[in-house]
């Protein structure tokens, strides 16, 4: 198996699905089916055998041998049967995005497309997002599939452009969508004391504050004694998250007693509206629960805080009541851990 240079991981599984960097044995198949397919792809002309191998030997085989290829190519497999292949092209290496490209056999594409297109973004997600640490992946088509569009929005790509009859096809002009999805990888770590003056910065943002059950703003000296007692807390779980460049972006805080727990979280101003929230709970309290499993997270929510209410929601967490919680009035969320 041949590997690109750029990558540290060349193959990338999702279940029974693989791709794995182009083969050079795929290289007819490939050829039919682009042929059989030129309605909707950037070819003038059917290709031959010869025009094949000349792409395969002077185009492909050198992508393997540069350090910034302007794409990376790979065969799409089902278990071993070949699918059809695809990748990212017309890569931008200082602004860290790609454009995704997929052809896959034309006689499946009536029954199956949906099925396959859906699970072969999933694998090139790993490839953008994981691996390769890009920015943004995006898709570029003629308006003539319009089942494409429908997996795109199902995987949280959005709409960005239409560009209206910005190309000629066969005599008629057609739009063209794009439709693109943000990196939005994050990973956690437990803080530190050198996270002492963040954690004071996020927790007197003026938001925060609002949305705080004590609205009063904190002096650094409480602050301080109270995030260097709670590191040392073995019932206080923190953590502290990171996004895909390693800026950090906000934090959750789980508060064990007994057979219960009470969640808080806060975003960074400069990283609000990306659906951070909803991410960092649901990855904290799912690993929260692994350890604990007995304890159920109450997080306790002002009726007016909406946005919060919907990523708690979105990250597992169920609503019981609405109450008065210290002299406010609120909602009460619960996760349970998931009985196997």
């Amino acid at each position: 198996m041949r590997k690109y240079k750029c990558l540290n991981q060349n193959v990338f599984h999702n279940d029974v699905f693989r791709i794995e960097p182009l083969r050079d044995e795929d290289k007819y198949v490939i050829m039919d089916i682009r042929n059989e397919q030129l309605y909707h792809l950037r070819q003038a002309e059917p290709l031959t055998k010869e025009k094949q191998e000349s792409y395969f030997s002077n185009v492909v085989a050198q992508l393997f041998l540069e350090e910034k290829p302007t794409q990376l190519l790979f065969s799409f497999f089902e278990g071993e049967e070949f699918i059809g292949y695809g990748g990212l092209v017309h890569i931008n290496w200082i602004d860290r995005n790609a454009e995704i490209s997929f052809v896959m056999k034309t006689a499946l594409e009536k029954e199956y497309f949906a099925h396959y297109w859906s699970n072969y973004l999933k694998l090139i997600e790993q490839l953008g997002f994981e691996e390769l640490r890009f920015h943004k992946i995006f898709t570029y088509a003629f308006d003539v599939r319009p089942h494409l569009y429908d997996v795109l929005l199902a995987n949280n790509f959005r709409e960005e452009a239409r560009l209206k009859e910005h190309c000629k096809f066969e005599g008629k002009y057609l739009d063209v969508l794009i439709h693109s999805k943000i990196n939005t990888l994050i990973t956690f770590s437990k803080p530190t004391l050198n996270d002492t003056k963040l954690y004071f910065e996020w927790a007197n943002d003026p938001l925060v504050r609002l949305n705080s059950f004590s609205t009063s703003e904190i002096p650094y000296e409480t602050h301080s004694s109270w995030f260097a007692s709670k590191l040392k807390d073995e019932n206080c779980f923190m953590y502290l998250f990171s996004d895909y460049e390693a800026n950090k972006i906000g934090q959750v805080r789980i508060q064990k007693d007994v057979d219960i727990a009470i969640i808080g979280v806060s975003t960074d101003q400069n990283h609000r509206g990306k659906g951070y929230a909803q991410k960092m709970i649901q990855q904290a309290s799912d690993k929260f629960l692994q350890t604990n499993n007995n304890v159920t997270i109450f997080a306790y929510i002002k009726v007016e805080n909406v946005q919060s209410q919907s990523a708690f929601q979105k990250a597992g967490f169920v609503l019981n009541e609405q109450l008065i919680y210290q002299g406010t009035d609120s909602f009460l969320y619960k996760k349970r851990p998931i009985v196997k």
